[in-house]
């Protein structure tokens, strides 16, 4: 059984997208799934009676935190996984609707509370064992995010753009926000030898600010992410993430990265398998310049090791299976 705060994940109608495509592999695969999203939350305790899970997944407040406690206070019997799948407490607006400090004090309840725990980030994979006291391997555990393999070639052909055939192609995929400092990112390439390539919803405010150098080019399906990445000369995560989606797709890509200097230093080393740095500009001038530097970037890259979705899925349900069979403990 899935809880979570999802808008999108409808009663047993989960959505093919993100960590939230998992369920639907999980069916796929002969799997009895029932999905509670955001809609149906106030239904998530008579939907458990009639459903009788053998285990329940929680993510996101306020779903992660009335799961665990429903069971503190003996009303659910089986065991709780959190997903911690993302920075739930800086994601989620300080505001009176989701007030930051109560937005952490529910994460908090859960990281502590739920049985085990599962996580896309070795940060919080390392949160959880050193300010929760989880056991690695017995409590929690670092599944990363997976990638299509996917050869469908895209109508998308940035060689036949109106650009200059000099000028390295960067892309950026993902949302366009100012949590993600893509605004940053378009800043910086202004004046410089490159054009920009931003896939996903267009942020108008940005396209306000932008040069002539940075294209909006919309939405990309998603078995033809693969086919754009290969376009590109660089490949950009801005944000200081380490459990965003599109990592895996990037990896997976072989192509010169350039990422926030921050939590992505848990995956990456600078200037051996990805550039990190915080001034966006230095680091794609460096890169422009030093094309020794990007195939350095791009041998090494490769060598990092990263699953299809198909993989993942194998490993969740192995995992899953260890826990009902209590084999963990």
């Amino acid at each position: 059984m899935f809880v979570t705060l999802n808008p999108k994940y409808n009663y047993n109608q989960p959505t093919k997208s993100g960590w939230n495509l998992l369920p639907s592999l999980f069916t796929e695969r002969g799997e009895k799934v029932l999905g509670i999203g955001k809609n149906k939350l106030y239904k998530f305790y008579s939907e458990y009676l009639k459903f009788n899970p053998d285990l329940i997944i929680v993510e996101w407040p306020p779903a992660c935190f009335l799961v665990p406690l429903f069971k503190k206070i003996g009303l659910i019997k089986c065991p709780i996984i959190l997903n911690w799948g993302d920075y739930y407490s800086d994601m989620m607006s300080n505001s009176i609707k989701h007030p930051r400090f109560l937005v952490r004090s529910m994460e908090n309840y859960a990281a502590k509370n739920a049985d085990y725990i599962t996580t896309v980030s070795k940060y919080l994979e390392s949160k959880a064992i050193k300010e929760f006291g989880r056991i690695k391997d017995k409590e929690v555990f670092y599944i990363p995010h997976g990638f299509f393999e996917s050869n469908k070639k895209s109508k998308i052909n940035l060689e036949k753009l109106k650009i200059k055939k000099r000028n390295l192609k960067i892309i950026y995929l993902g949302e366009q926000s100012l949590y993600k400092k893509v605004d940053e990112l378009i800043r910086a390439v202004e004046g410089l030898n490159c054009d920009l390539f931003l896939f996903g919803k267009p942020n108008p405010e940005f396209q306000k600010i932008a040069s002539q150098n940075v294209h909006f080019m919309g939405y990309v399906l998603e078995l033809e992410v693969r086919s754009v990445l290969k376009q590109a000369d660089i490949l950009v995560n801005t944000s200081n993430q380490d459990c965003n989606y599109k990592l895996s797709e990037y990896i997976s890509i072989g192509k010169p990265l350039l990422a926030y200097d921050g939590l992505p230093a848990n995956i990456f080393t600078h200037k051996e398998n990805a550039y990190l740095t915080r001034d966006f500009r230095e680091g794609i001038i460096e890169l422009i310049k030093n094309k020794k530097l990007r195939k350095k970037l791009e041998n090494n890259i490769k060598k990092l090791r990263v699953f299809n979705w198909e993989q993942i899925t194998e490993m969740y349900i192995t995992l899953y299976n260890q826990i009902i069979s209590k084999k963990l403990k």
